[in-house]
This record gives C-alpha cells, sequence and structure tokens, in this order.
C-alpha cells in the first residue's frame, strides 16, 4: 500500500516538473511581445481616434465659420436689393425735379398760395432765352436767360416769372405782369418790356414746404405755351 502511494505521489511531482520546464524563456519573451504589442496597438488606437477626434472638431468649426459667412452675406446682398418699402417711398416720387420746383416756387411766392381750393391748375409756361418779354410786341426787349412763367387760371389769381440758379435760390423778375394788355397802343414798350427784365429783379431762396402741400401742387402742373 505504501509503495503505491509513494508511485503516485512520484508520477505528479514529475508531470508538474515537467509542466514547469516547457515555460521556457522563449514563451515567456513571446508573452511579453505580445502584451507590448496589444499595448502599442491600444495607444496607436487612442492616438488615432484623438487625431479623428480634433479633425472632425476643425471641420465642424470650419463649417460653421462658412454658414455664418454664407449667412452674412445673404443679408447684405437682401438688404442691398430689397426694394423700398412704402414707409421709404416719399410722396414726391411720382414727379419730376421740375414739378417739384414750380410747386415750390408758387407755394412759396404765388398770390393763391394761401387760397389753393379754387386752384384747379397750375400754368407753367417755360420761356427759352432770346424770347420777347411781352409776345404781342414788335420791339419788345428779350428775355437774356431762361426764365419759367408760373400763373393761376384767372388774371386775379397773378404770376410768378423767374430764372433757376440750380442752388435752391431763383431770381424773381417782379416787373414782368400776369400779360401786356393794350401792347399796340404803348409808344413806349420797348423801354417798359426792358425795364422789367433789367429793374427790381430779386434773389429768393426756396424753401422745401409740406410735402404734401407740394404734391397736391404739382399734381396740377399744366404746360402751356
Amino acid at each position: 500500500m505504501r509503495k503505491m502511494i509513494f508511485a503516485t505521489l512520484t508520477m505528479g511531482l514529475s508531470i508538474l516538473l515537467v509542466s514547469c520546464s516547457n515555460e521556457t524563456p522563449e514563451n515567456k519573451a513571446s508573452e511579453e511581445k505580445s502584451e507590448s504589442t496589444d499595448k502599442a496597438s491600444t495607444s496607436d488606437k487612442g492616438t488615432t481616434e484623438q487625431e479623428k477626434n480634433k479633425s472632425d472638431h476643425k471641420q465642424k468649426n470650419q463649417q460653421t465659420n462658412n454658414e455664418n459667412t454664407n449667412n452674412k452675406n445673404q443679408n447684405e446682398s437682401s438688404q442691398k436689393t430689397e426694394p423700398a418699402t412704402n414707409e421709404d417711398k416719399s410722396i414726391l416720387d411720382d414727379f419730376s425735379t421740375n414739378e417739384i420746383e414750380y410747386a415750390r416756387v408758387w407755394n412759396q411766392l404765388g398770390p393763391l398760395k394761401n387760397n389753393m381750393d379754387g386752384m384747379n391748375t397750375l400754368n407753367v409756361k417755360q420761356i427759352p432765352k432770346g424770347s420777347k418779354v411781352n409776345p404781342q410786341a414788335s420791339d419788345s426787349a428779350t428775355y437774356q436767360e431762361d426764365v419759367v412763367k408760373l400763373e393761376a387760371p384767372m388774371r386775379a389769381g397773378g404770376s410768378v416769372t423767374y430764372s433757376s440758379n440750380g442752388n435752391g435760390t431763383i431770381n424773381v423778375y417782379k416787373n414782368v405782369p400776369y400779360d401786356w394788355r393794350d401792347a399796340k397802343a404803348d409808344a413806349d414798350m420797348k423801354e417798359a418790356t426792358t425795364r422789367a427784365i433789367e429793374k427790381n429783379i430779386e434773389t429768393v431762396t426756396i424753401n422745401p414746404g409740406n410735402d404734401q402741400t407740394i404734391a397736391d401742387l404739382a399734381g396740377k402742373v399744366k404746360y402751356s405755351n
């Protein structure tokens, strides 16, 4: 019985020694190399993921910047091309520069400026340089510059004869009447017409006036010969 137990212990010890002898330096080195490779692979993987995250973050920032730039450009373009709203549009936009000038001159100097209800039209005569001051007189003096004559529909409404200086001021010919009566019977017509364009000329600064009033007057402008 003892021999059998001893034999069994001897065999177990032999197997254990063989197992220990199988763990050679080469095997141990191989295991260490494998562990090192796994660690390096894990480290490389972590570095790659970190670089990828940085790249994704950079691309996202660049995309955001591009979107902001595009939105800014679209807003600027929209502001440039956006048509004027009703609030920006003036009631005088429907009239020419000349019509607005005529209305402002009459509003300031016209005899009927305070009573426009009975005035349906504002007659405008554009008189070129060299024209007779009195068209009915053969010996009339002639205008030395282009002038404009504004007239009410009736003689009692009066008139304004002036030349524009192009700077907001006008030269008013205060001696030129609404019309020239009995021209043929006036022996001094040459002198009278000369005096009308050389004497009593006043330079006046024209005020803008109220836009609605000016628009109403400009709408009554009627050109005549």
